[in-house]
């Protein structure tokens, strides 16, 4: 199955127009967004309003129109850490229309093939897409997407940090973090509801100690909790984002852990990062739209 992918478009509608573009283009069944969907907002005040009127003033007539060309591919949109959780409850709207399916902690059948149960034919998913956002705990202020990792809550600041879970933007604290579910077990329960073997996962935090999570002077700041998932579960393909720069820093957007492909396409205002490729031959399909083959 063909499908494309790219990460961290905060709000640029012309990237989401590209990415839409390359789907046609490539013949692809699915366009695949993995976090950090909406505009930054550096300032509080009308930070939910300003993401809730992208999704409903500017990203929902491009996906209308596109549905109407192209009912056949299906477009997958999945938060991160700079999008408030506030805001992203308006993708529910955009999936009720049929234009788009929010994908964190939700899993779907990706593609599928005929087999027999009991002599009857039943349809069963050859391939199955499943997603989270969360990233390990960062010094930056939007706290709705970022858990702990594999460790204790690092010893950042929260006196700037908040989430919007309740609707609107609240003061957040690292016990409040501390009792969520881990990035590890998060992913533990996503596990359970496909089978790993046969799952992508999309996840906006990349895997540790890859060149998919380095960052300058060499600093990797990946998920460990991660990296040790797709090393336990080996699922086919896992597609990331959140460090723009890593592959500009490492020279690669693809790596494999095991027998499994992690994808950074990355990210620059310059250029339109985006990958296609076919799950059915990821190594000799898979094109970037800046560094070209792998």
């Amino acid at each position: 199955m063909r499908l494309v992918y790219s990460a961290d478009l905060h709000g640029d509608l012309g990237s989401y127009r590209a990415l839409l573009e390359l789907a046609s283009e490539t013949g692809a069944r699915a366009a695949i967004v993995g976090g950090d969907l909406l505009p930054h907002t550096p300032q509080l005040a009308g930070a939910i309003e300003r993401q809730r009127s992208f999704i409903e003033e500017e990203l929902r007539p491009l996906l209308e129109a596109f549905r109407a060309s192209h009912p056949q591919i299906a477009v997958y949109l999945l938060p991160g850490n700079d999008d408030w959780a506030a805001a992203i409850a308006a993708l529910g709207e955009l999936e009720a229309a049929g234009l788009a399916y929010p994908l964190h902690e939700r899993v779907f059948p990706l593609s599928s093939h005929p087999t027999t149960s009991e002599g009857a034919a039943v349809q069963q998913p050859a391939l199955w897409l499943a997603g989270y956002a969360c990233v390990p705990i960062t010094p930056f202020s939007i706290k709705d997407y970022e858990r702990r990792d594999d460790g204790p809550i690092p010893p950042f600041s929260f006196a700037m940090a908040y989430t919007s879970g309740s609707g609107s933007i609240a003061a957040a604290s690292a016990e409040e973090l501390a009792g969520l579910p881990s990035i590890g077990e998060a992913l533990e329960a996503l596990a359970g509801r496909s089978d790993p073997a046969r799952t992508v996962y999309v996840c906006h935090t990349p895997p540790a100690d890859t060149g998919l999570d380095q960052m300058p002077r060499g600093r990797h700041v990946g998920s460990r909790a991660l990296r040790a998932f797709i090393e336990r579960h080996a699922p086919p393909l896992t597609l990331h984002g959140h460090i723009h720069e890593a592959p500009e820093l490492s020279g690669r957007y693809a790596e494999r852990i095991g027998g499994t492909w992690c994808i950074n396409p990355g990210h620059d205002r310059q250029r339109f990062h985006a990958v296609a490729l076919d799950t059915d031959d990821i190594e000799g399909t898979l094109v970037h739209t800046v560094y070209g083959r792998p």
